[in-house]
């Protein structure tokens, strides 16, 4: 969930991306506070937009918006693990009349979940001043950290709550589907510099 120290930052979250462990460290720090309300649509995995339509007047201007990234090509694998029984993959069954691939399960998951910042094709917010990188989360956060006024000089990131174990996020592409992510999410490839990947055979 979005979290906001005014005058020192604001924290938005992205799926699978440890954000619930950022965010449980983050409301740790006096004055914080999570930036949620749901009676007005606004969850978890808030818009900038929305934060400043919750927070209101609480806000100074100063805030540094910050937010974590991660592969998308995992991102998007594990997705795919922890919605299989989810309504849309249920329905997509039935309509193919059989387990959906992965590439089936992206299209109609892009479809329907829609959000601003994914018209252009992104996981990701991409206005935010910091993006953090999932792979070296803890390092870069205490950086983040020690530069924002009114926090901590460090702070160690809750564990993660364990997910539905999954094999390697590499099993579940073909060259199919590394082509379909590549189009639809090169902004989000390239604003964070994650490499391209066409084949697994690449991967050798």
């Amino acid at each position: 969930m979005a979290v906001v120290l005014p005058g020192s930052f604001i924290c938005l979250a992205h799926m699978h991306t440890g954000s619930m462990a950022v965010a449980n460290t983050l409301r740790t720090i006096e004055g914080a506070f999570a930036a949620y309300n749901k009676r007005k649509g606004i969850g978890h995995h808030a818009t900038l937009e929305e934060v400043k339509r919750v927070c209101g007047d609480k806000l100074t201007g100063a805030e540094k918006v910050f937010t974590v990234v991660r592969n998308p090509y995992d991102v998007l694998a594990t997705m795919f693990v922890r919605n299989r029984n989810h309504y849309q993959v249920r329905s997509l069954e039935e309509r193919v009349g059989r387990d959906p691939t992965f590439k089936e399960f992206l299209e109609v998951w892009l479809e329907l979940n829609r959000r601003p910042y994914m018209e252009e094709g992104r996981l990701f917010y991409h206005d935010a001043k910091v993006h953090l990188r999932y792979e070296r989360l803890q390092a870069e956060f205490d950086t983040l950290i020690r530069r924002l006024p009114n926090t901590p000089g460090s702070l160690l990131l809750e564990p993660e709550s364990p997910g539905s174990p999954q094999d390697h996020w590499t099993s579940f592409y073909d060259d199919a589907t590394y082509t379909y992510v590549n189009e639809h999410f090169k902004e989000d490839l390239v604003k964070f510099g994650y490499p391209f990947i066409w084949s697994n055979d690449r991967l050798a």
